[in-house]
């Protein structure tokens, strides 16, 4: 485990991938186990594209003893930061406070559920921060949001998330203090396993998804797939309001 970072960094939310427990909306229609098994590919596909030197890679893992089995997808790289008490939002806004006291400025946070996320997007996250956006936002075509960057602790985290409307209120939270807001290219996440149509292009065309692509395969959905389902990559566009 490396020393504590300064200035730039990415995490990563990373959840100890044990059934039942990571990705439960997945597995609650495709098998708590089944579910896991991909989302350790994910895991093991975004630690291989973001360790790289562009990156200041670290994870912000639940629960706290939990590290060795994400450790074991992901390599001993990059500081790990333990997820308190509290729902997502409360443990984002303590991940800002606590990145903003380690010197960490800028800092961006994305979800794991988005394996084909190129590094192209968080440069673009890290390039907004610097050049004078508070906020960066990812959205995801459900209202949500993949990735958020801050320049500084901003208190601009409230309410549930998977609701919709994360990213309306996140929003008009930062318009009301006078925060700017970047918006990144829209993109989905993997909650459903109607989302794997989706994923499975992106799986099947790209090199850098190996580990999801043979999960997948492995799982049958490949099998499955359709050729119209390539339709599906690029959803209709996301256009805030």
């Amino acid at each position: 485990m490396s020393e504590p970072l300064d200035r730039e960094s990415l995490y990563i939310i990373a959840r100890a991938p044990r059934a039942g427990f990571a990705k439960t909306r997945l597995g609650a229609t495709i098998g708590h186990g089944r579910a896991v098994y991909l989302y350790r590919a994910f895991l093991k596909d975004l630690a291989a594209r973001f360790s790289g030197p562009r990156f200041r890679l670290g994870w912000y893992i639940t629960p706290p003893d939990g590290w060795p089995e994400i450790s074991s997808l992901v390599g001993d790289s990059g500081h790990v930061v333990f997820q308190g008490k509290g729902d997502l939002t409360d443990r984002q806004r303590d991940f800002f406070r606590l990145a903003g006291n380690r010197g960490e400025s800028p800092v961006v946070l994305m979800a794991a559920d988005s394996p084909h996320l190129g590094t192209e997007v968080v440069e673009e996250a890290f390039r907004r921060l610097r050049t004078g956006d508070d906020i960066v936002v990812g959205p995801t075509y459900d209202g949500g949001y993949y990735l958020i960057g801050m320049s500084h602790p901003h208190d601009v985290l409230d309410g549930p998330m998977s609701t919709g409307s994360e990213l309306d209120g996140l929003r008009g939270r930062a318009e009301l203090a006078g925060l700017s807001v970047g918006l990144l290219e829209a993109t989905f996440d993997v909650d459903l396993e109607e989302d794997l149509r989706w994923l499975i292009p992106h799986a099947t065309s790209r090199g850098d998804l190996p580990a999801t692509r043979a999960a997948l395969e492995s799982l049958g959905f490949l099998e499955q797939a359709k050729p119209e389902d390539a339709d599906h990559v690029e959803k209709e566009r996301f256009t805030p309001p």
